[in-house]
């Protein structure tokens, strides 16, 4: 029988814990199997894959009820709809568990950037006849699968013979389809749509088609055109189907969950979130966090003292309304000692500008006992002269090193989003909402608004 700490580490794991994810992305996948013990049906498919110029490929393709996943020389792609995660499997075997929020983010965000981009060169007055592909609207929406109302809707004309569907854009075929005569089974329909989202790269209006006609492809010819590439038809032809009724969740067991990515200390923050969330650790005590605040003030150190009440304030998760004249909370009185210290200090204005300190203004910060507490909040500010992305992450990590405090996962996770890393954003997220000093009103609720609003405003891709 495991002691009641060993549990409730495991149960949070599982299970929602104020927000977070349904599962850690540490979860290896025995626990994601453990989620999905019962057996249900699910359509089984292989298609050969042909690409000119490259070699024939065969790809399985699996549809169940609330899930559906791609096998092929790369590895297994697995998207678990219930629990909206993103297993992956390459080659080598190596297993990454991934937040679905992060792709839905990434492609409506990318979408909006192009977007904006492609407003720029109107206003610059650049003929749209020559704008790259990434900013034609038709590409834009096929490429990441969304439309957007601030784009033309595109003429996309749908015909039919022989049994042969076809859609043109721009008089040129896009998509051709021979269906299968024999219709998807009623169990799996639904998740037509969020499969087209995901296997192949087409535009919205004919991933609706295709779900619509409630079969599956006997051939697919999908043409696509990379950025700054000619264009590349690729056809799929199927090879197998299969129904089985009592099909087991199609993850490999005993894979240990690794980091999204390799590059940089993402490893090293990602087992250390891992670490907290199994241990249940909390951050120091408020009372601990008071008297390192007196102790700073009685020596006249105004910005550890102030750093201190900061960290304070986020190690419990509840922002400290404003204080009145005379707010007899102790926080409060604090910050009054704190405060003519503070802006005392030669050093204030260069520690709480709006950009980050150059490199060569970084020194003077040294001697504070809590100067990762500054980098962390420098982090997601623009970076000052002279200072790397790499050294910023390593501040990161620093700053998650001191204490297992959750509102710090929220600055971490900004850092990466902000660098186009959704999965490593949204791992460092989740871990961070399943810390035991999470709180539903600290700063990661921001990320539980933000997945709110992409489930509801982006519903095929769910």
């Amino acid at each position: 029988m495991k002691n009641q700490s060993t549990l409730a580490a495991a149960v949070c794991l599982m299970v929602l814990c104020h927000g977070a994810s349904a599962v850690s992305p540490a979860a290896g996948s025995d626990m994601v199997l453990s989620l999905h013990s019962q057996a249900q049906g699910e359509l089984q498919l292989q298609y050969s894959r042909d690409v000119a110029g490259q070699n024939v490929q065969t790809t399985t393709v699996g549809l169940g009820g609330d899930y559906h996943y791609t096998r092929d020389p790369g590895g297994l792609r697995l998207y678990d709809y219930r629990l909206r995660r993103i297993y992956s499997v390459d080659a080598s075997g190596r297993f990454t568990n991934d937040s679905l929020y992060a792709q839905v983010w990434f492609r409506a965000t990318e979408l909006e950037s192009r977007v904006r981009l492609r407003k720029a060169m109107q206003a610059a007055g650049l003929p749209m006849d020559k704008v790259p592909t990434a900013q034609d609207p038709f590409w834009m929406e096929s490429d990441l699968g969304l439309l957007s109302p601030d784009l033309p809707v595109p003429a996309v004309q749908h015909s039919e013979l022989d049994g042969r569907n076809s859609w043109v854009a721009d008089g040129a075929e896009v998509v051709a389809v021979r269906y299968d005569p024999e219709p998807v089974p009623e169990a799996v329909k639904g998740g037509l749509r969020r499969f087209w989202s995901t296997f192949v790269q087409i535009h919205p209006s004919i991933a609706d088609d295709l779900a619509a006609s409630g079969k599956i492809p006997q051939e697919l010819w999908v043409t696509s055109k990379p950025t700054g590439a000619g264009a590349t038809l690729t056809h799929w032809k199927l090879i197998a189907r299969h129904w089985q009724p009592q099909a087991h969740y199609p993850l490999p067991p005993h894979l240990v969950a690794a980091p999204t990515q390799v590059a940089g200390v993402f490893p090293e923050i990602f087992a250390l979130l891992s670490k907290e969330v199994a241990n249940r650790a909390t951050p120091p005590a408020h009372e601990a966090y008071v008297a390192r605040a007196q102790a700073a003030i009685d020596r006249g150190a105004g910005i550890e003292a102030l750093l201190t009440l900061t960290e304070m304030n986020l190690a419990e998760g509840h922002p400290t309304a404003a204080c009145a004249t005379g707010d007899p909370r102790e926080f409060c009185a604090l910050a009054v000692k704190a405060g003519p210290l503070v802006r005392s200090d030669a050093r204030y204005a260069v520690a709480f500008a709006q950009q980050s300190p150059a490199l060569s203004d970084r020194p003077q910060f040294d001697t504070l006992a809590n100067a990762y507490l500054l980098r962390l909040l420098w982090a997601t500010r623009p970076a000052g002269k002279d200072v790397s992305r790499d050294m910023i992450e390593h501040d990161l990590l620093a700053a998650l090193s001191t204490a297992p405090i959750a509102d710090f996962t929220k600055d971490t996770g900004d850092f990466y989003a902000a660098g186009w890393q959704p999965f490593a954003a949204w791992q460092v997220w989740d871990l961070g909402r399943l810390m035991a000093g999470h709180q539903p009103d600290d700063l990661l609720h921001g990320i539980d608004s933000l997945e709110d609003q992409l489930y509801v405003g982006l519903p095929s891709l769910f």
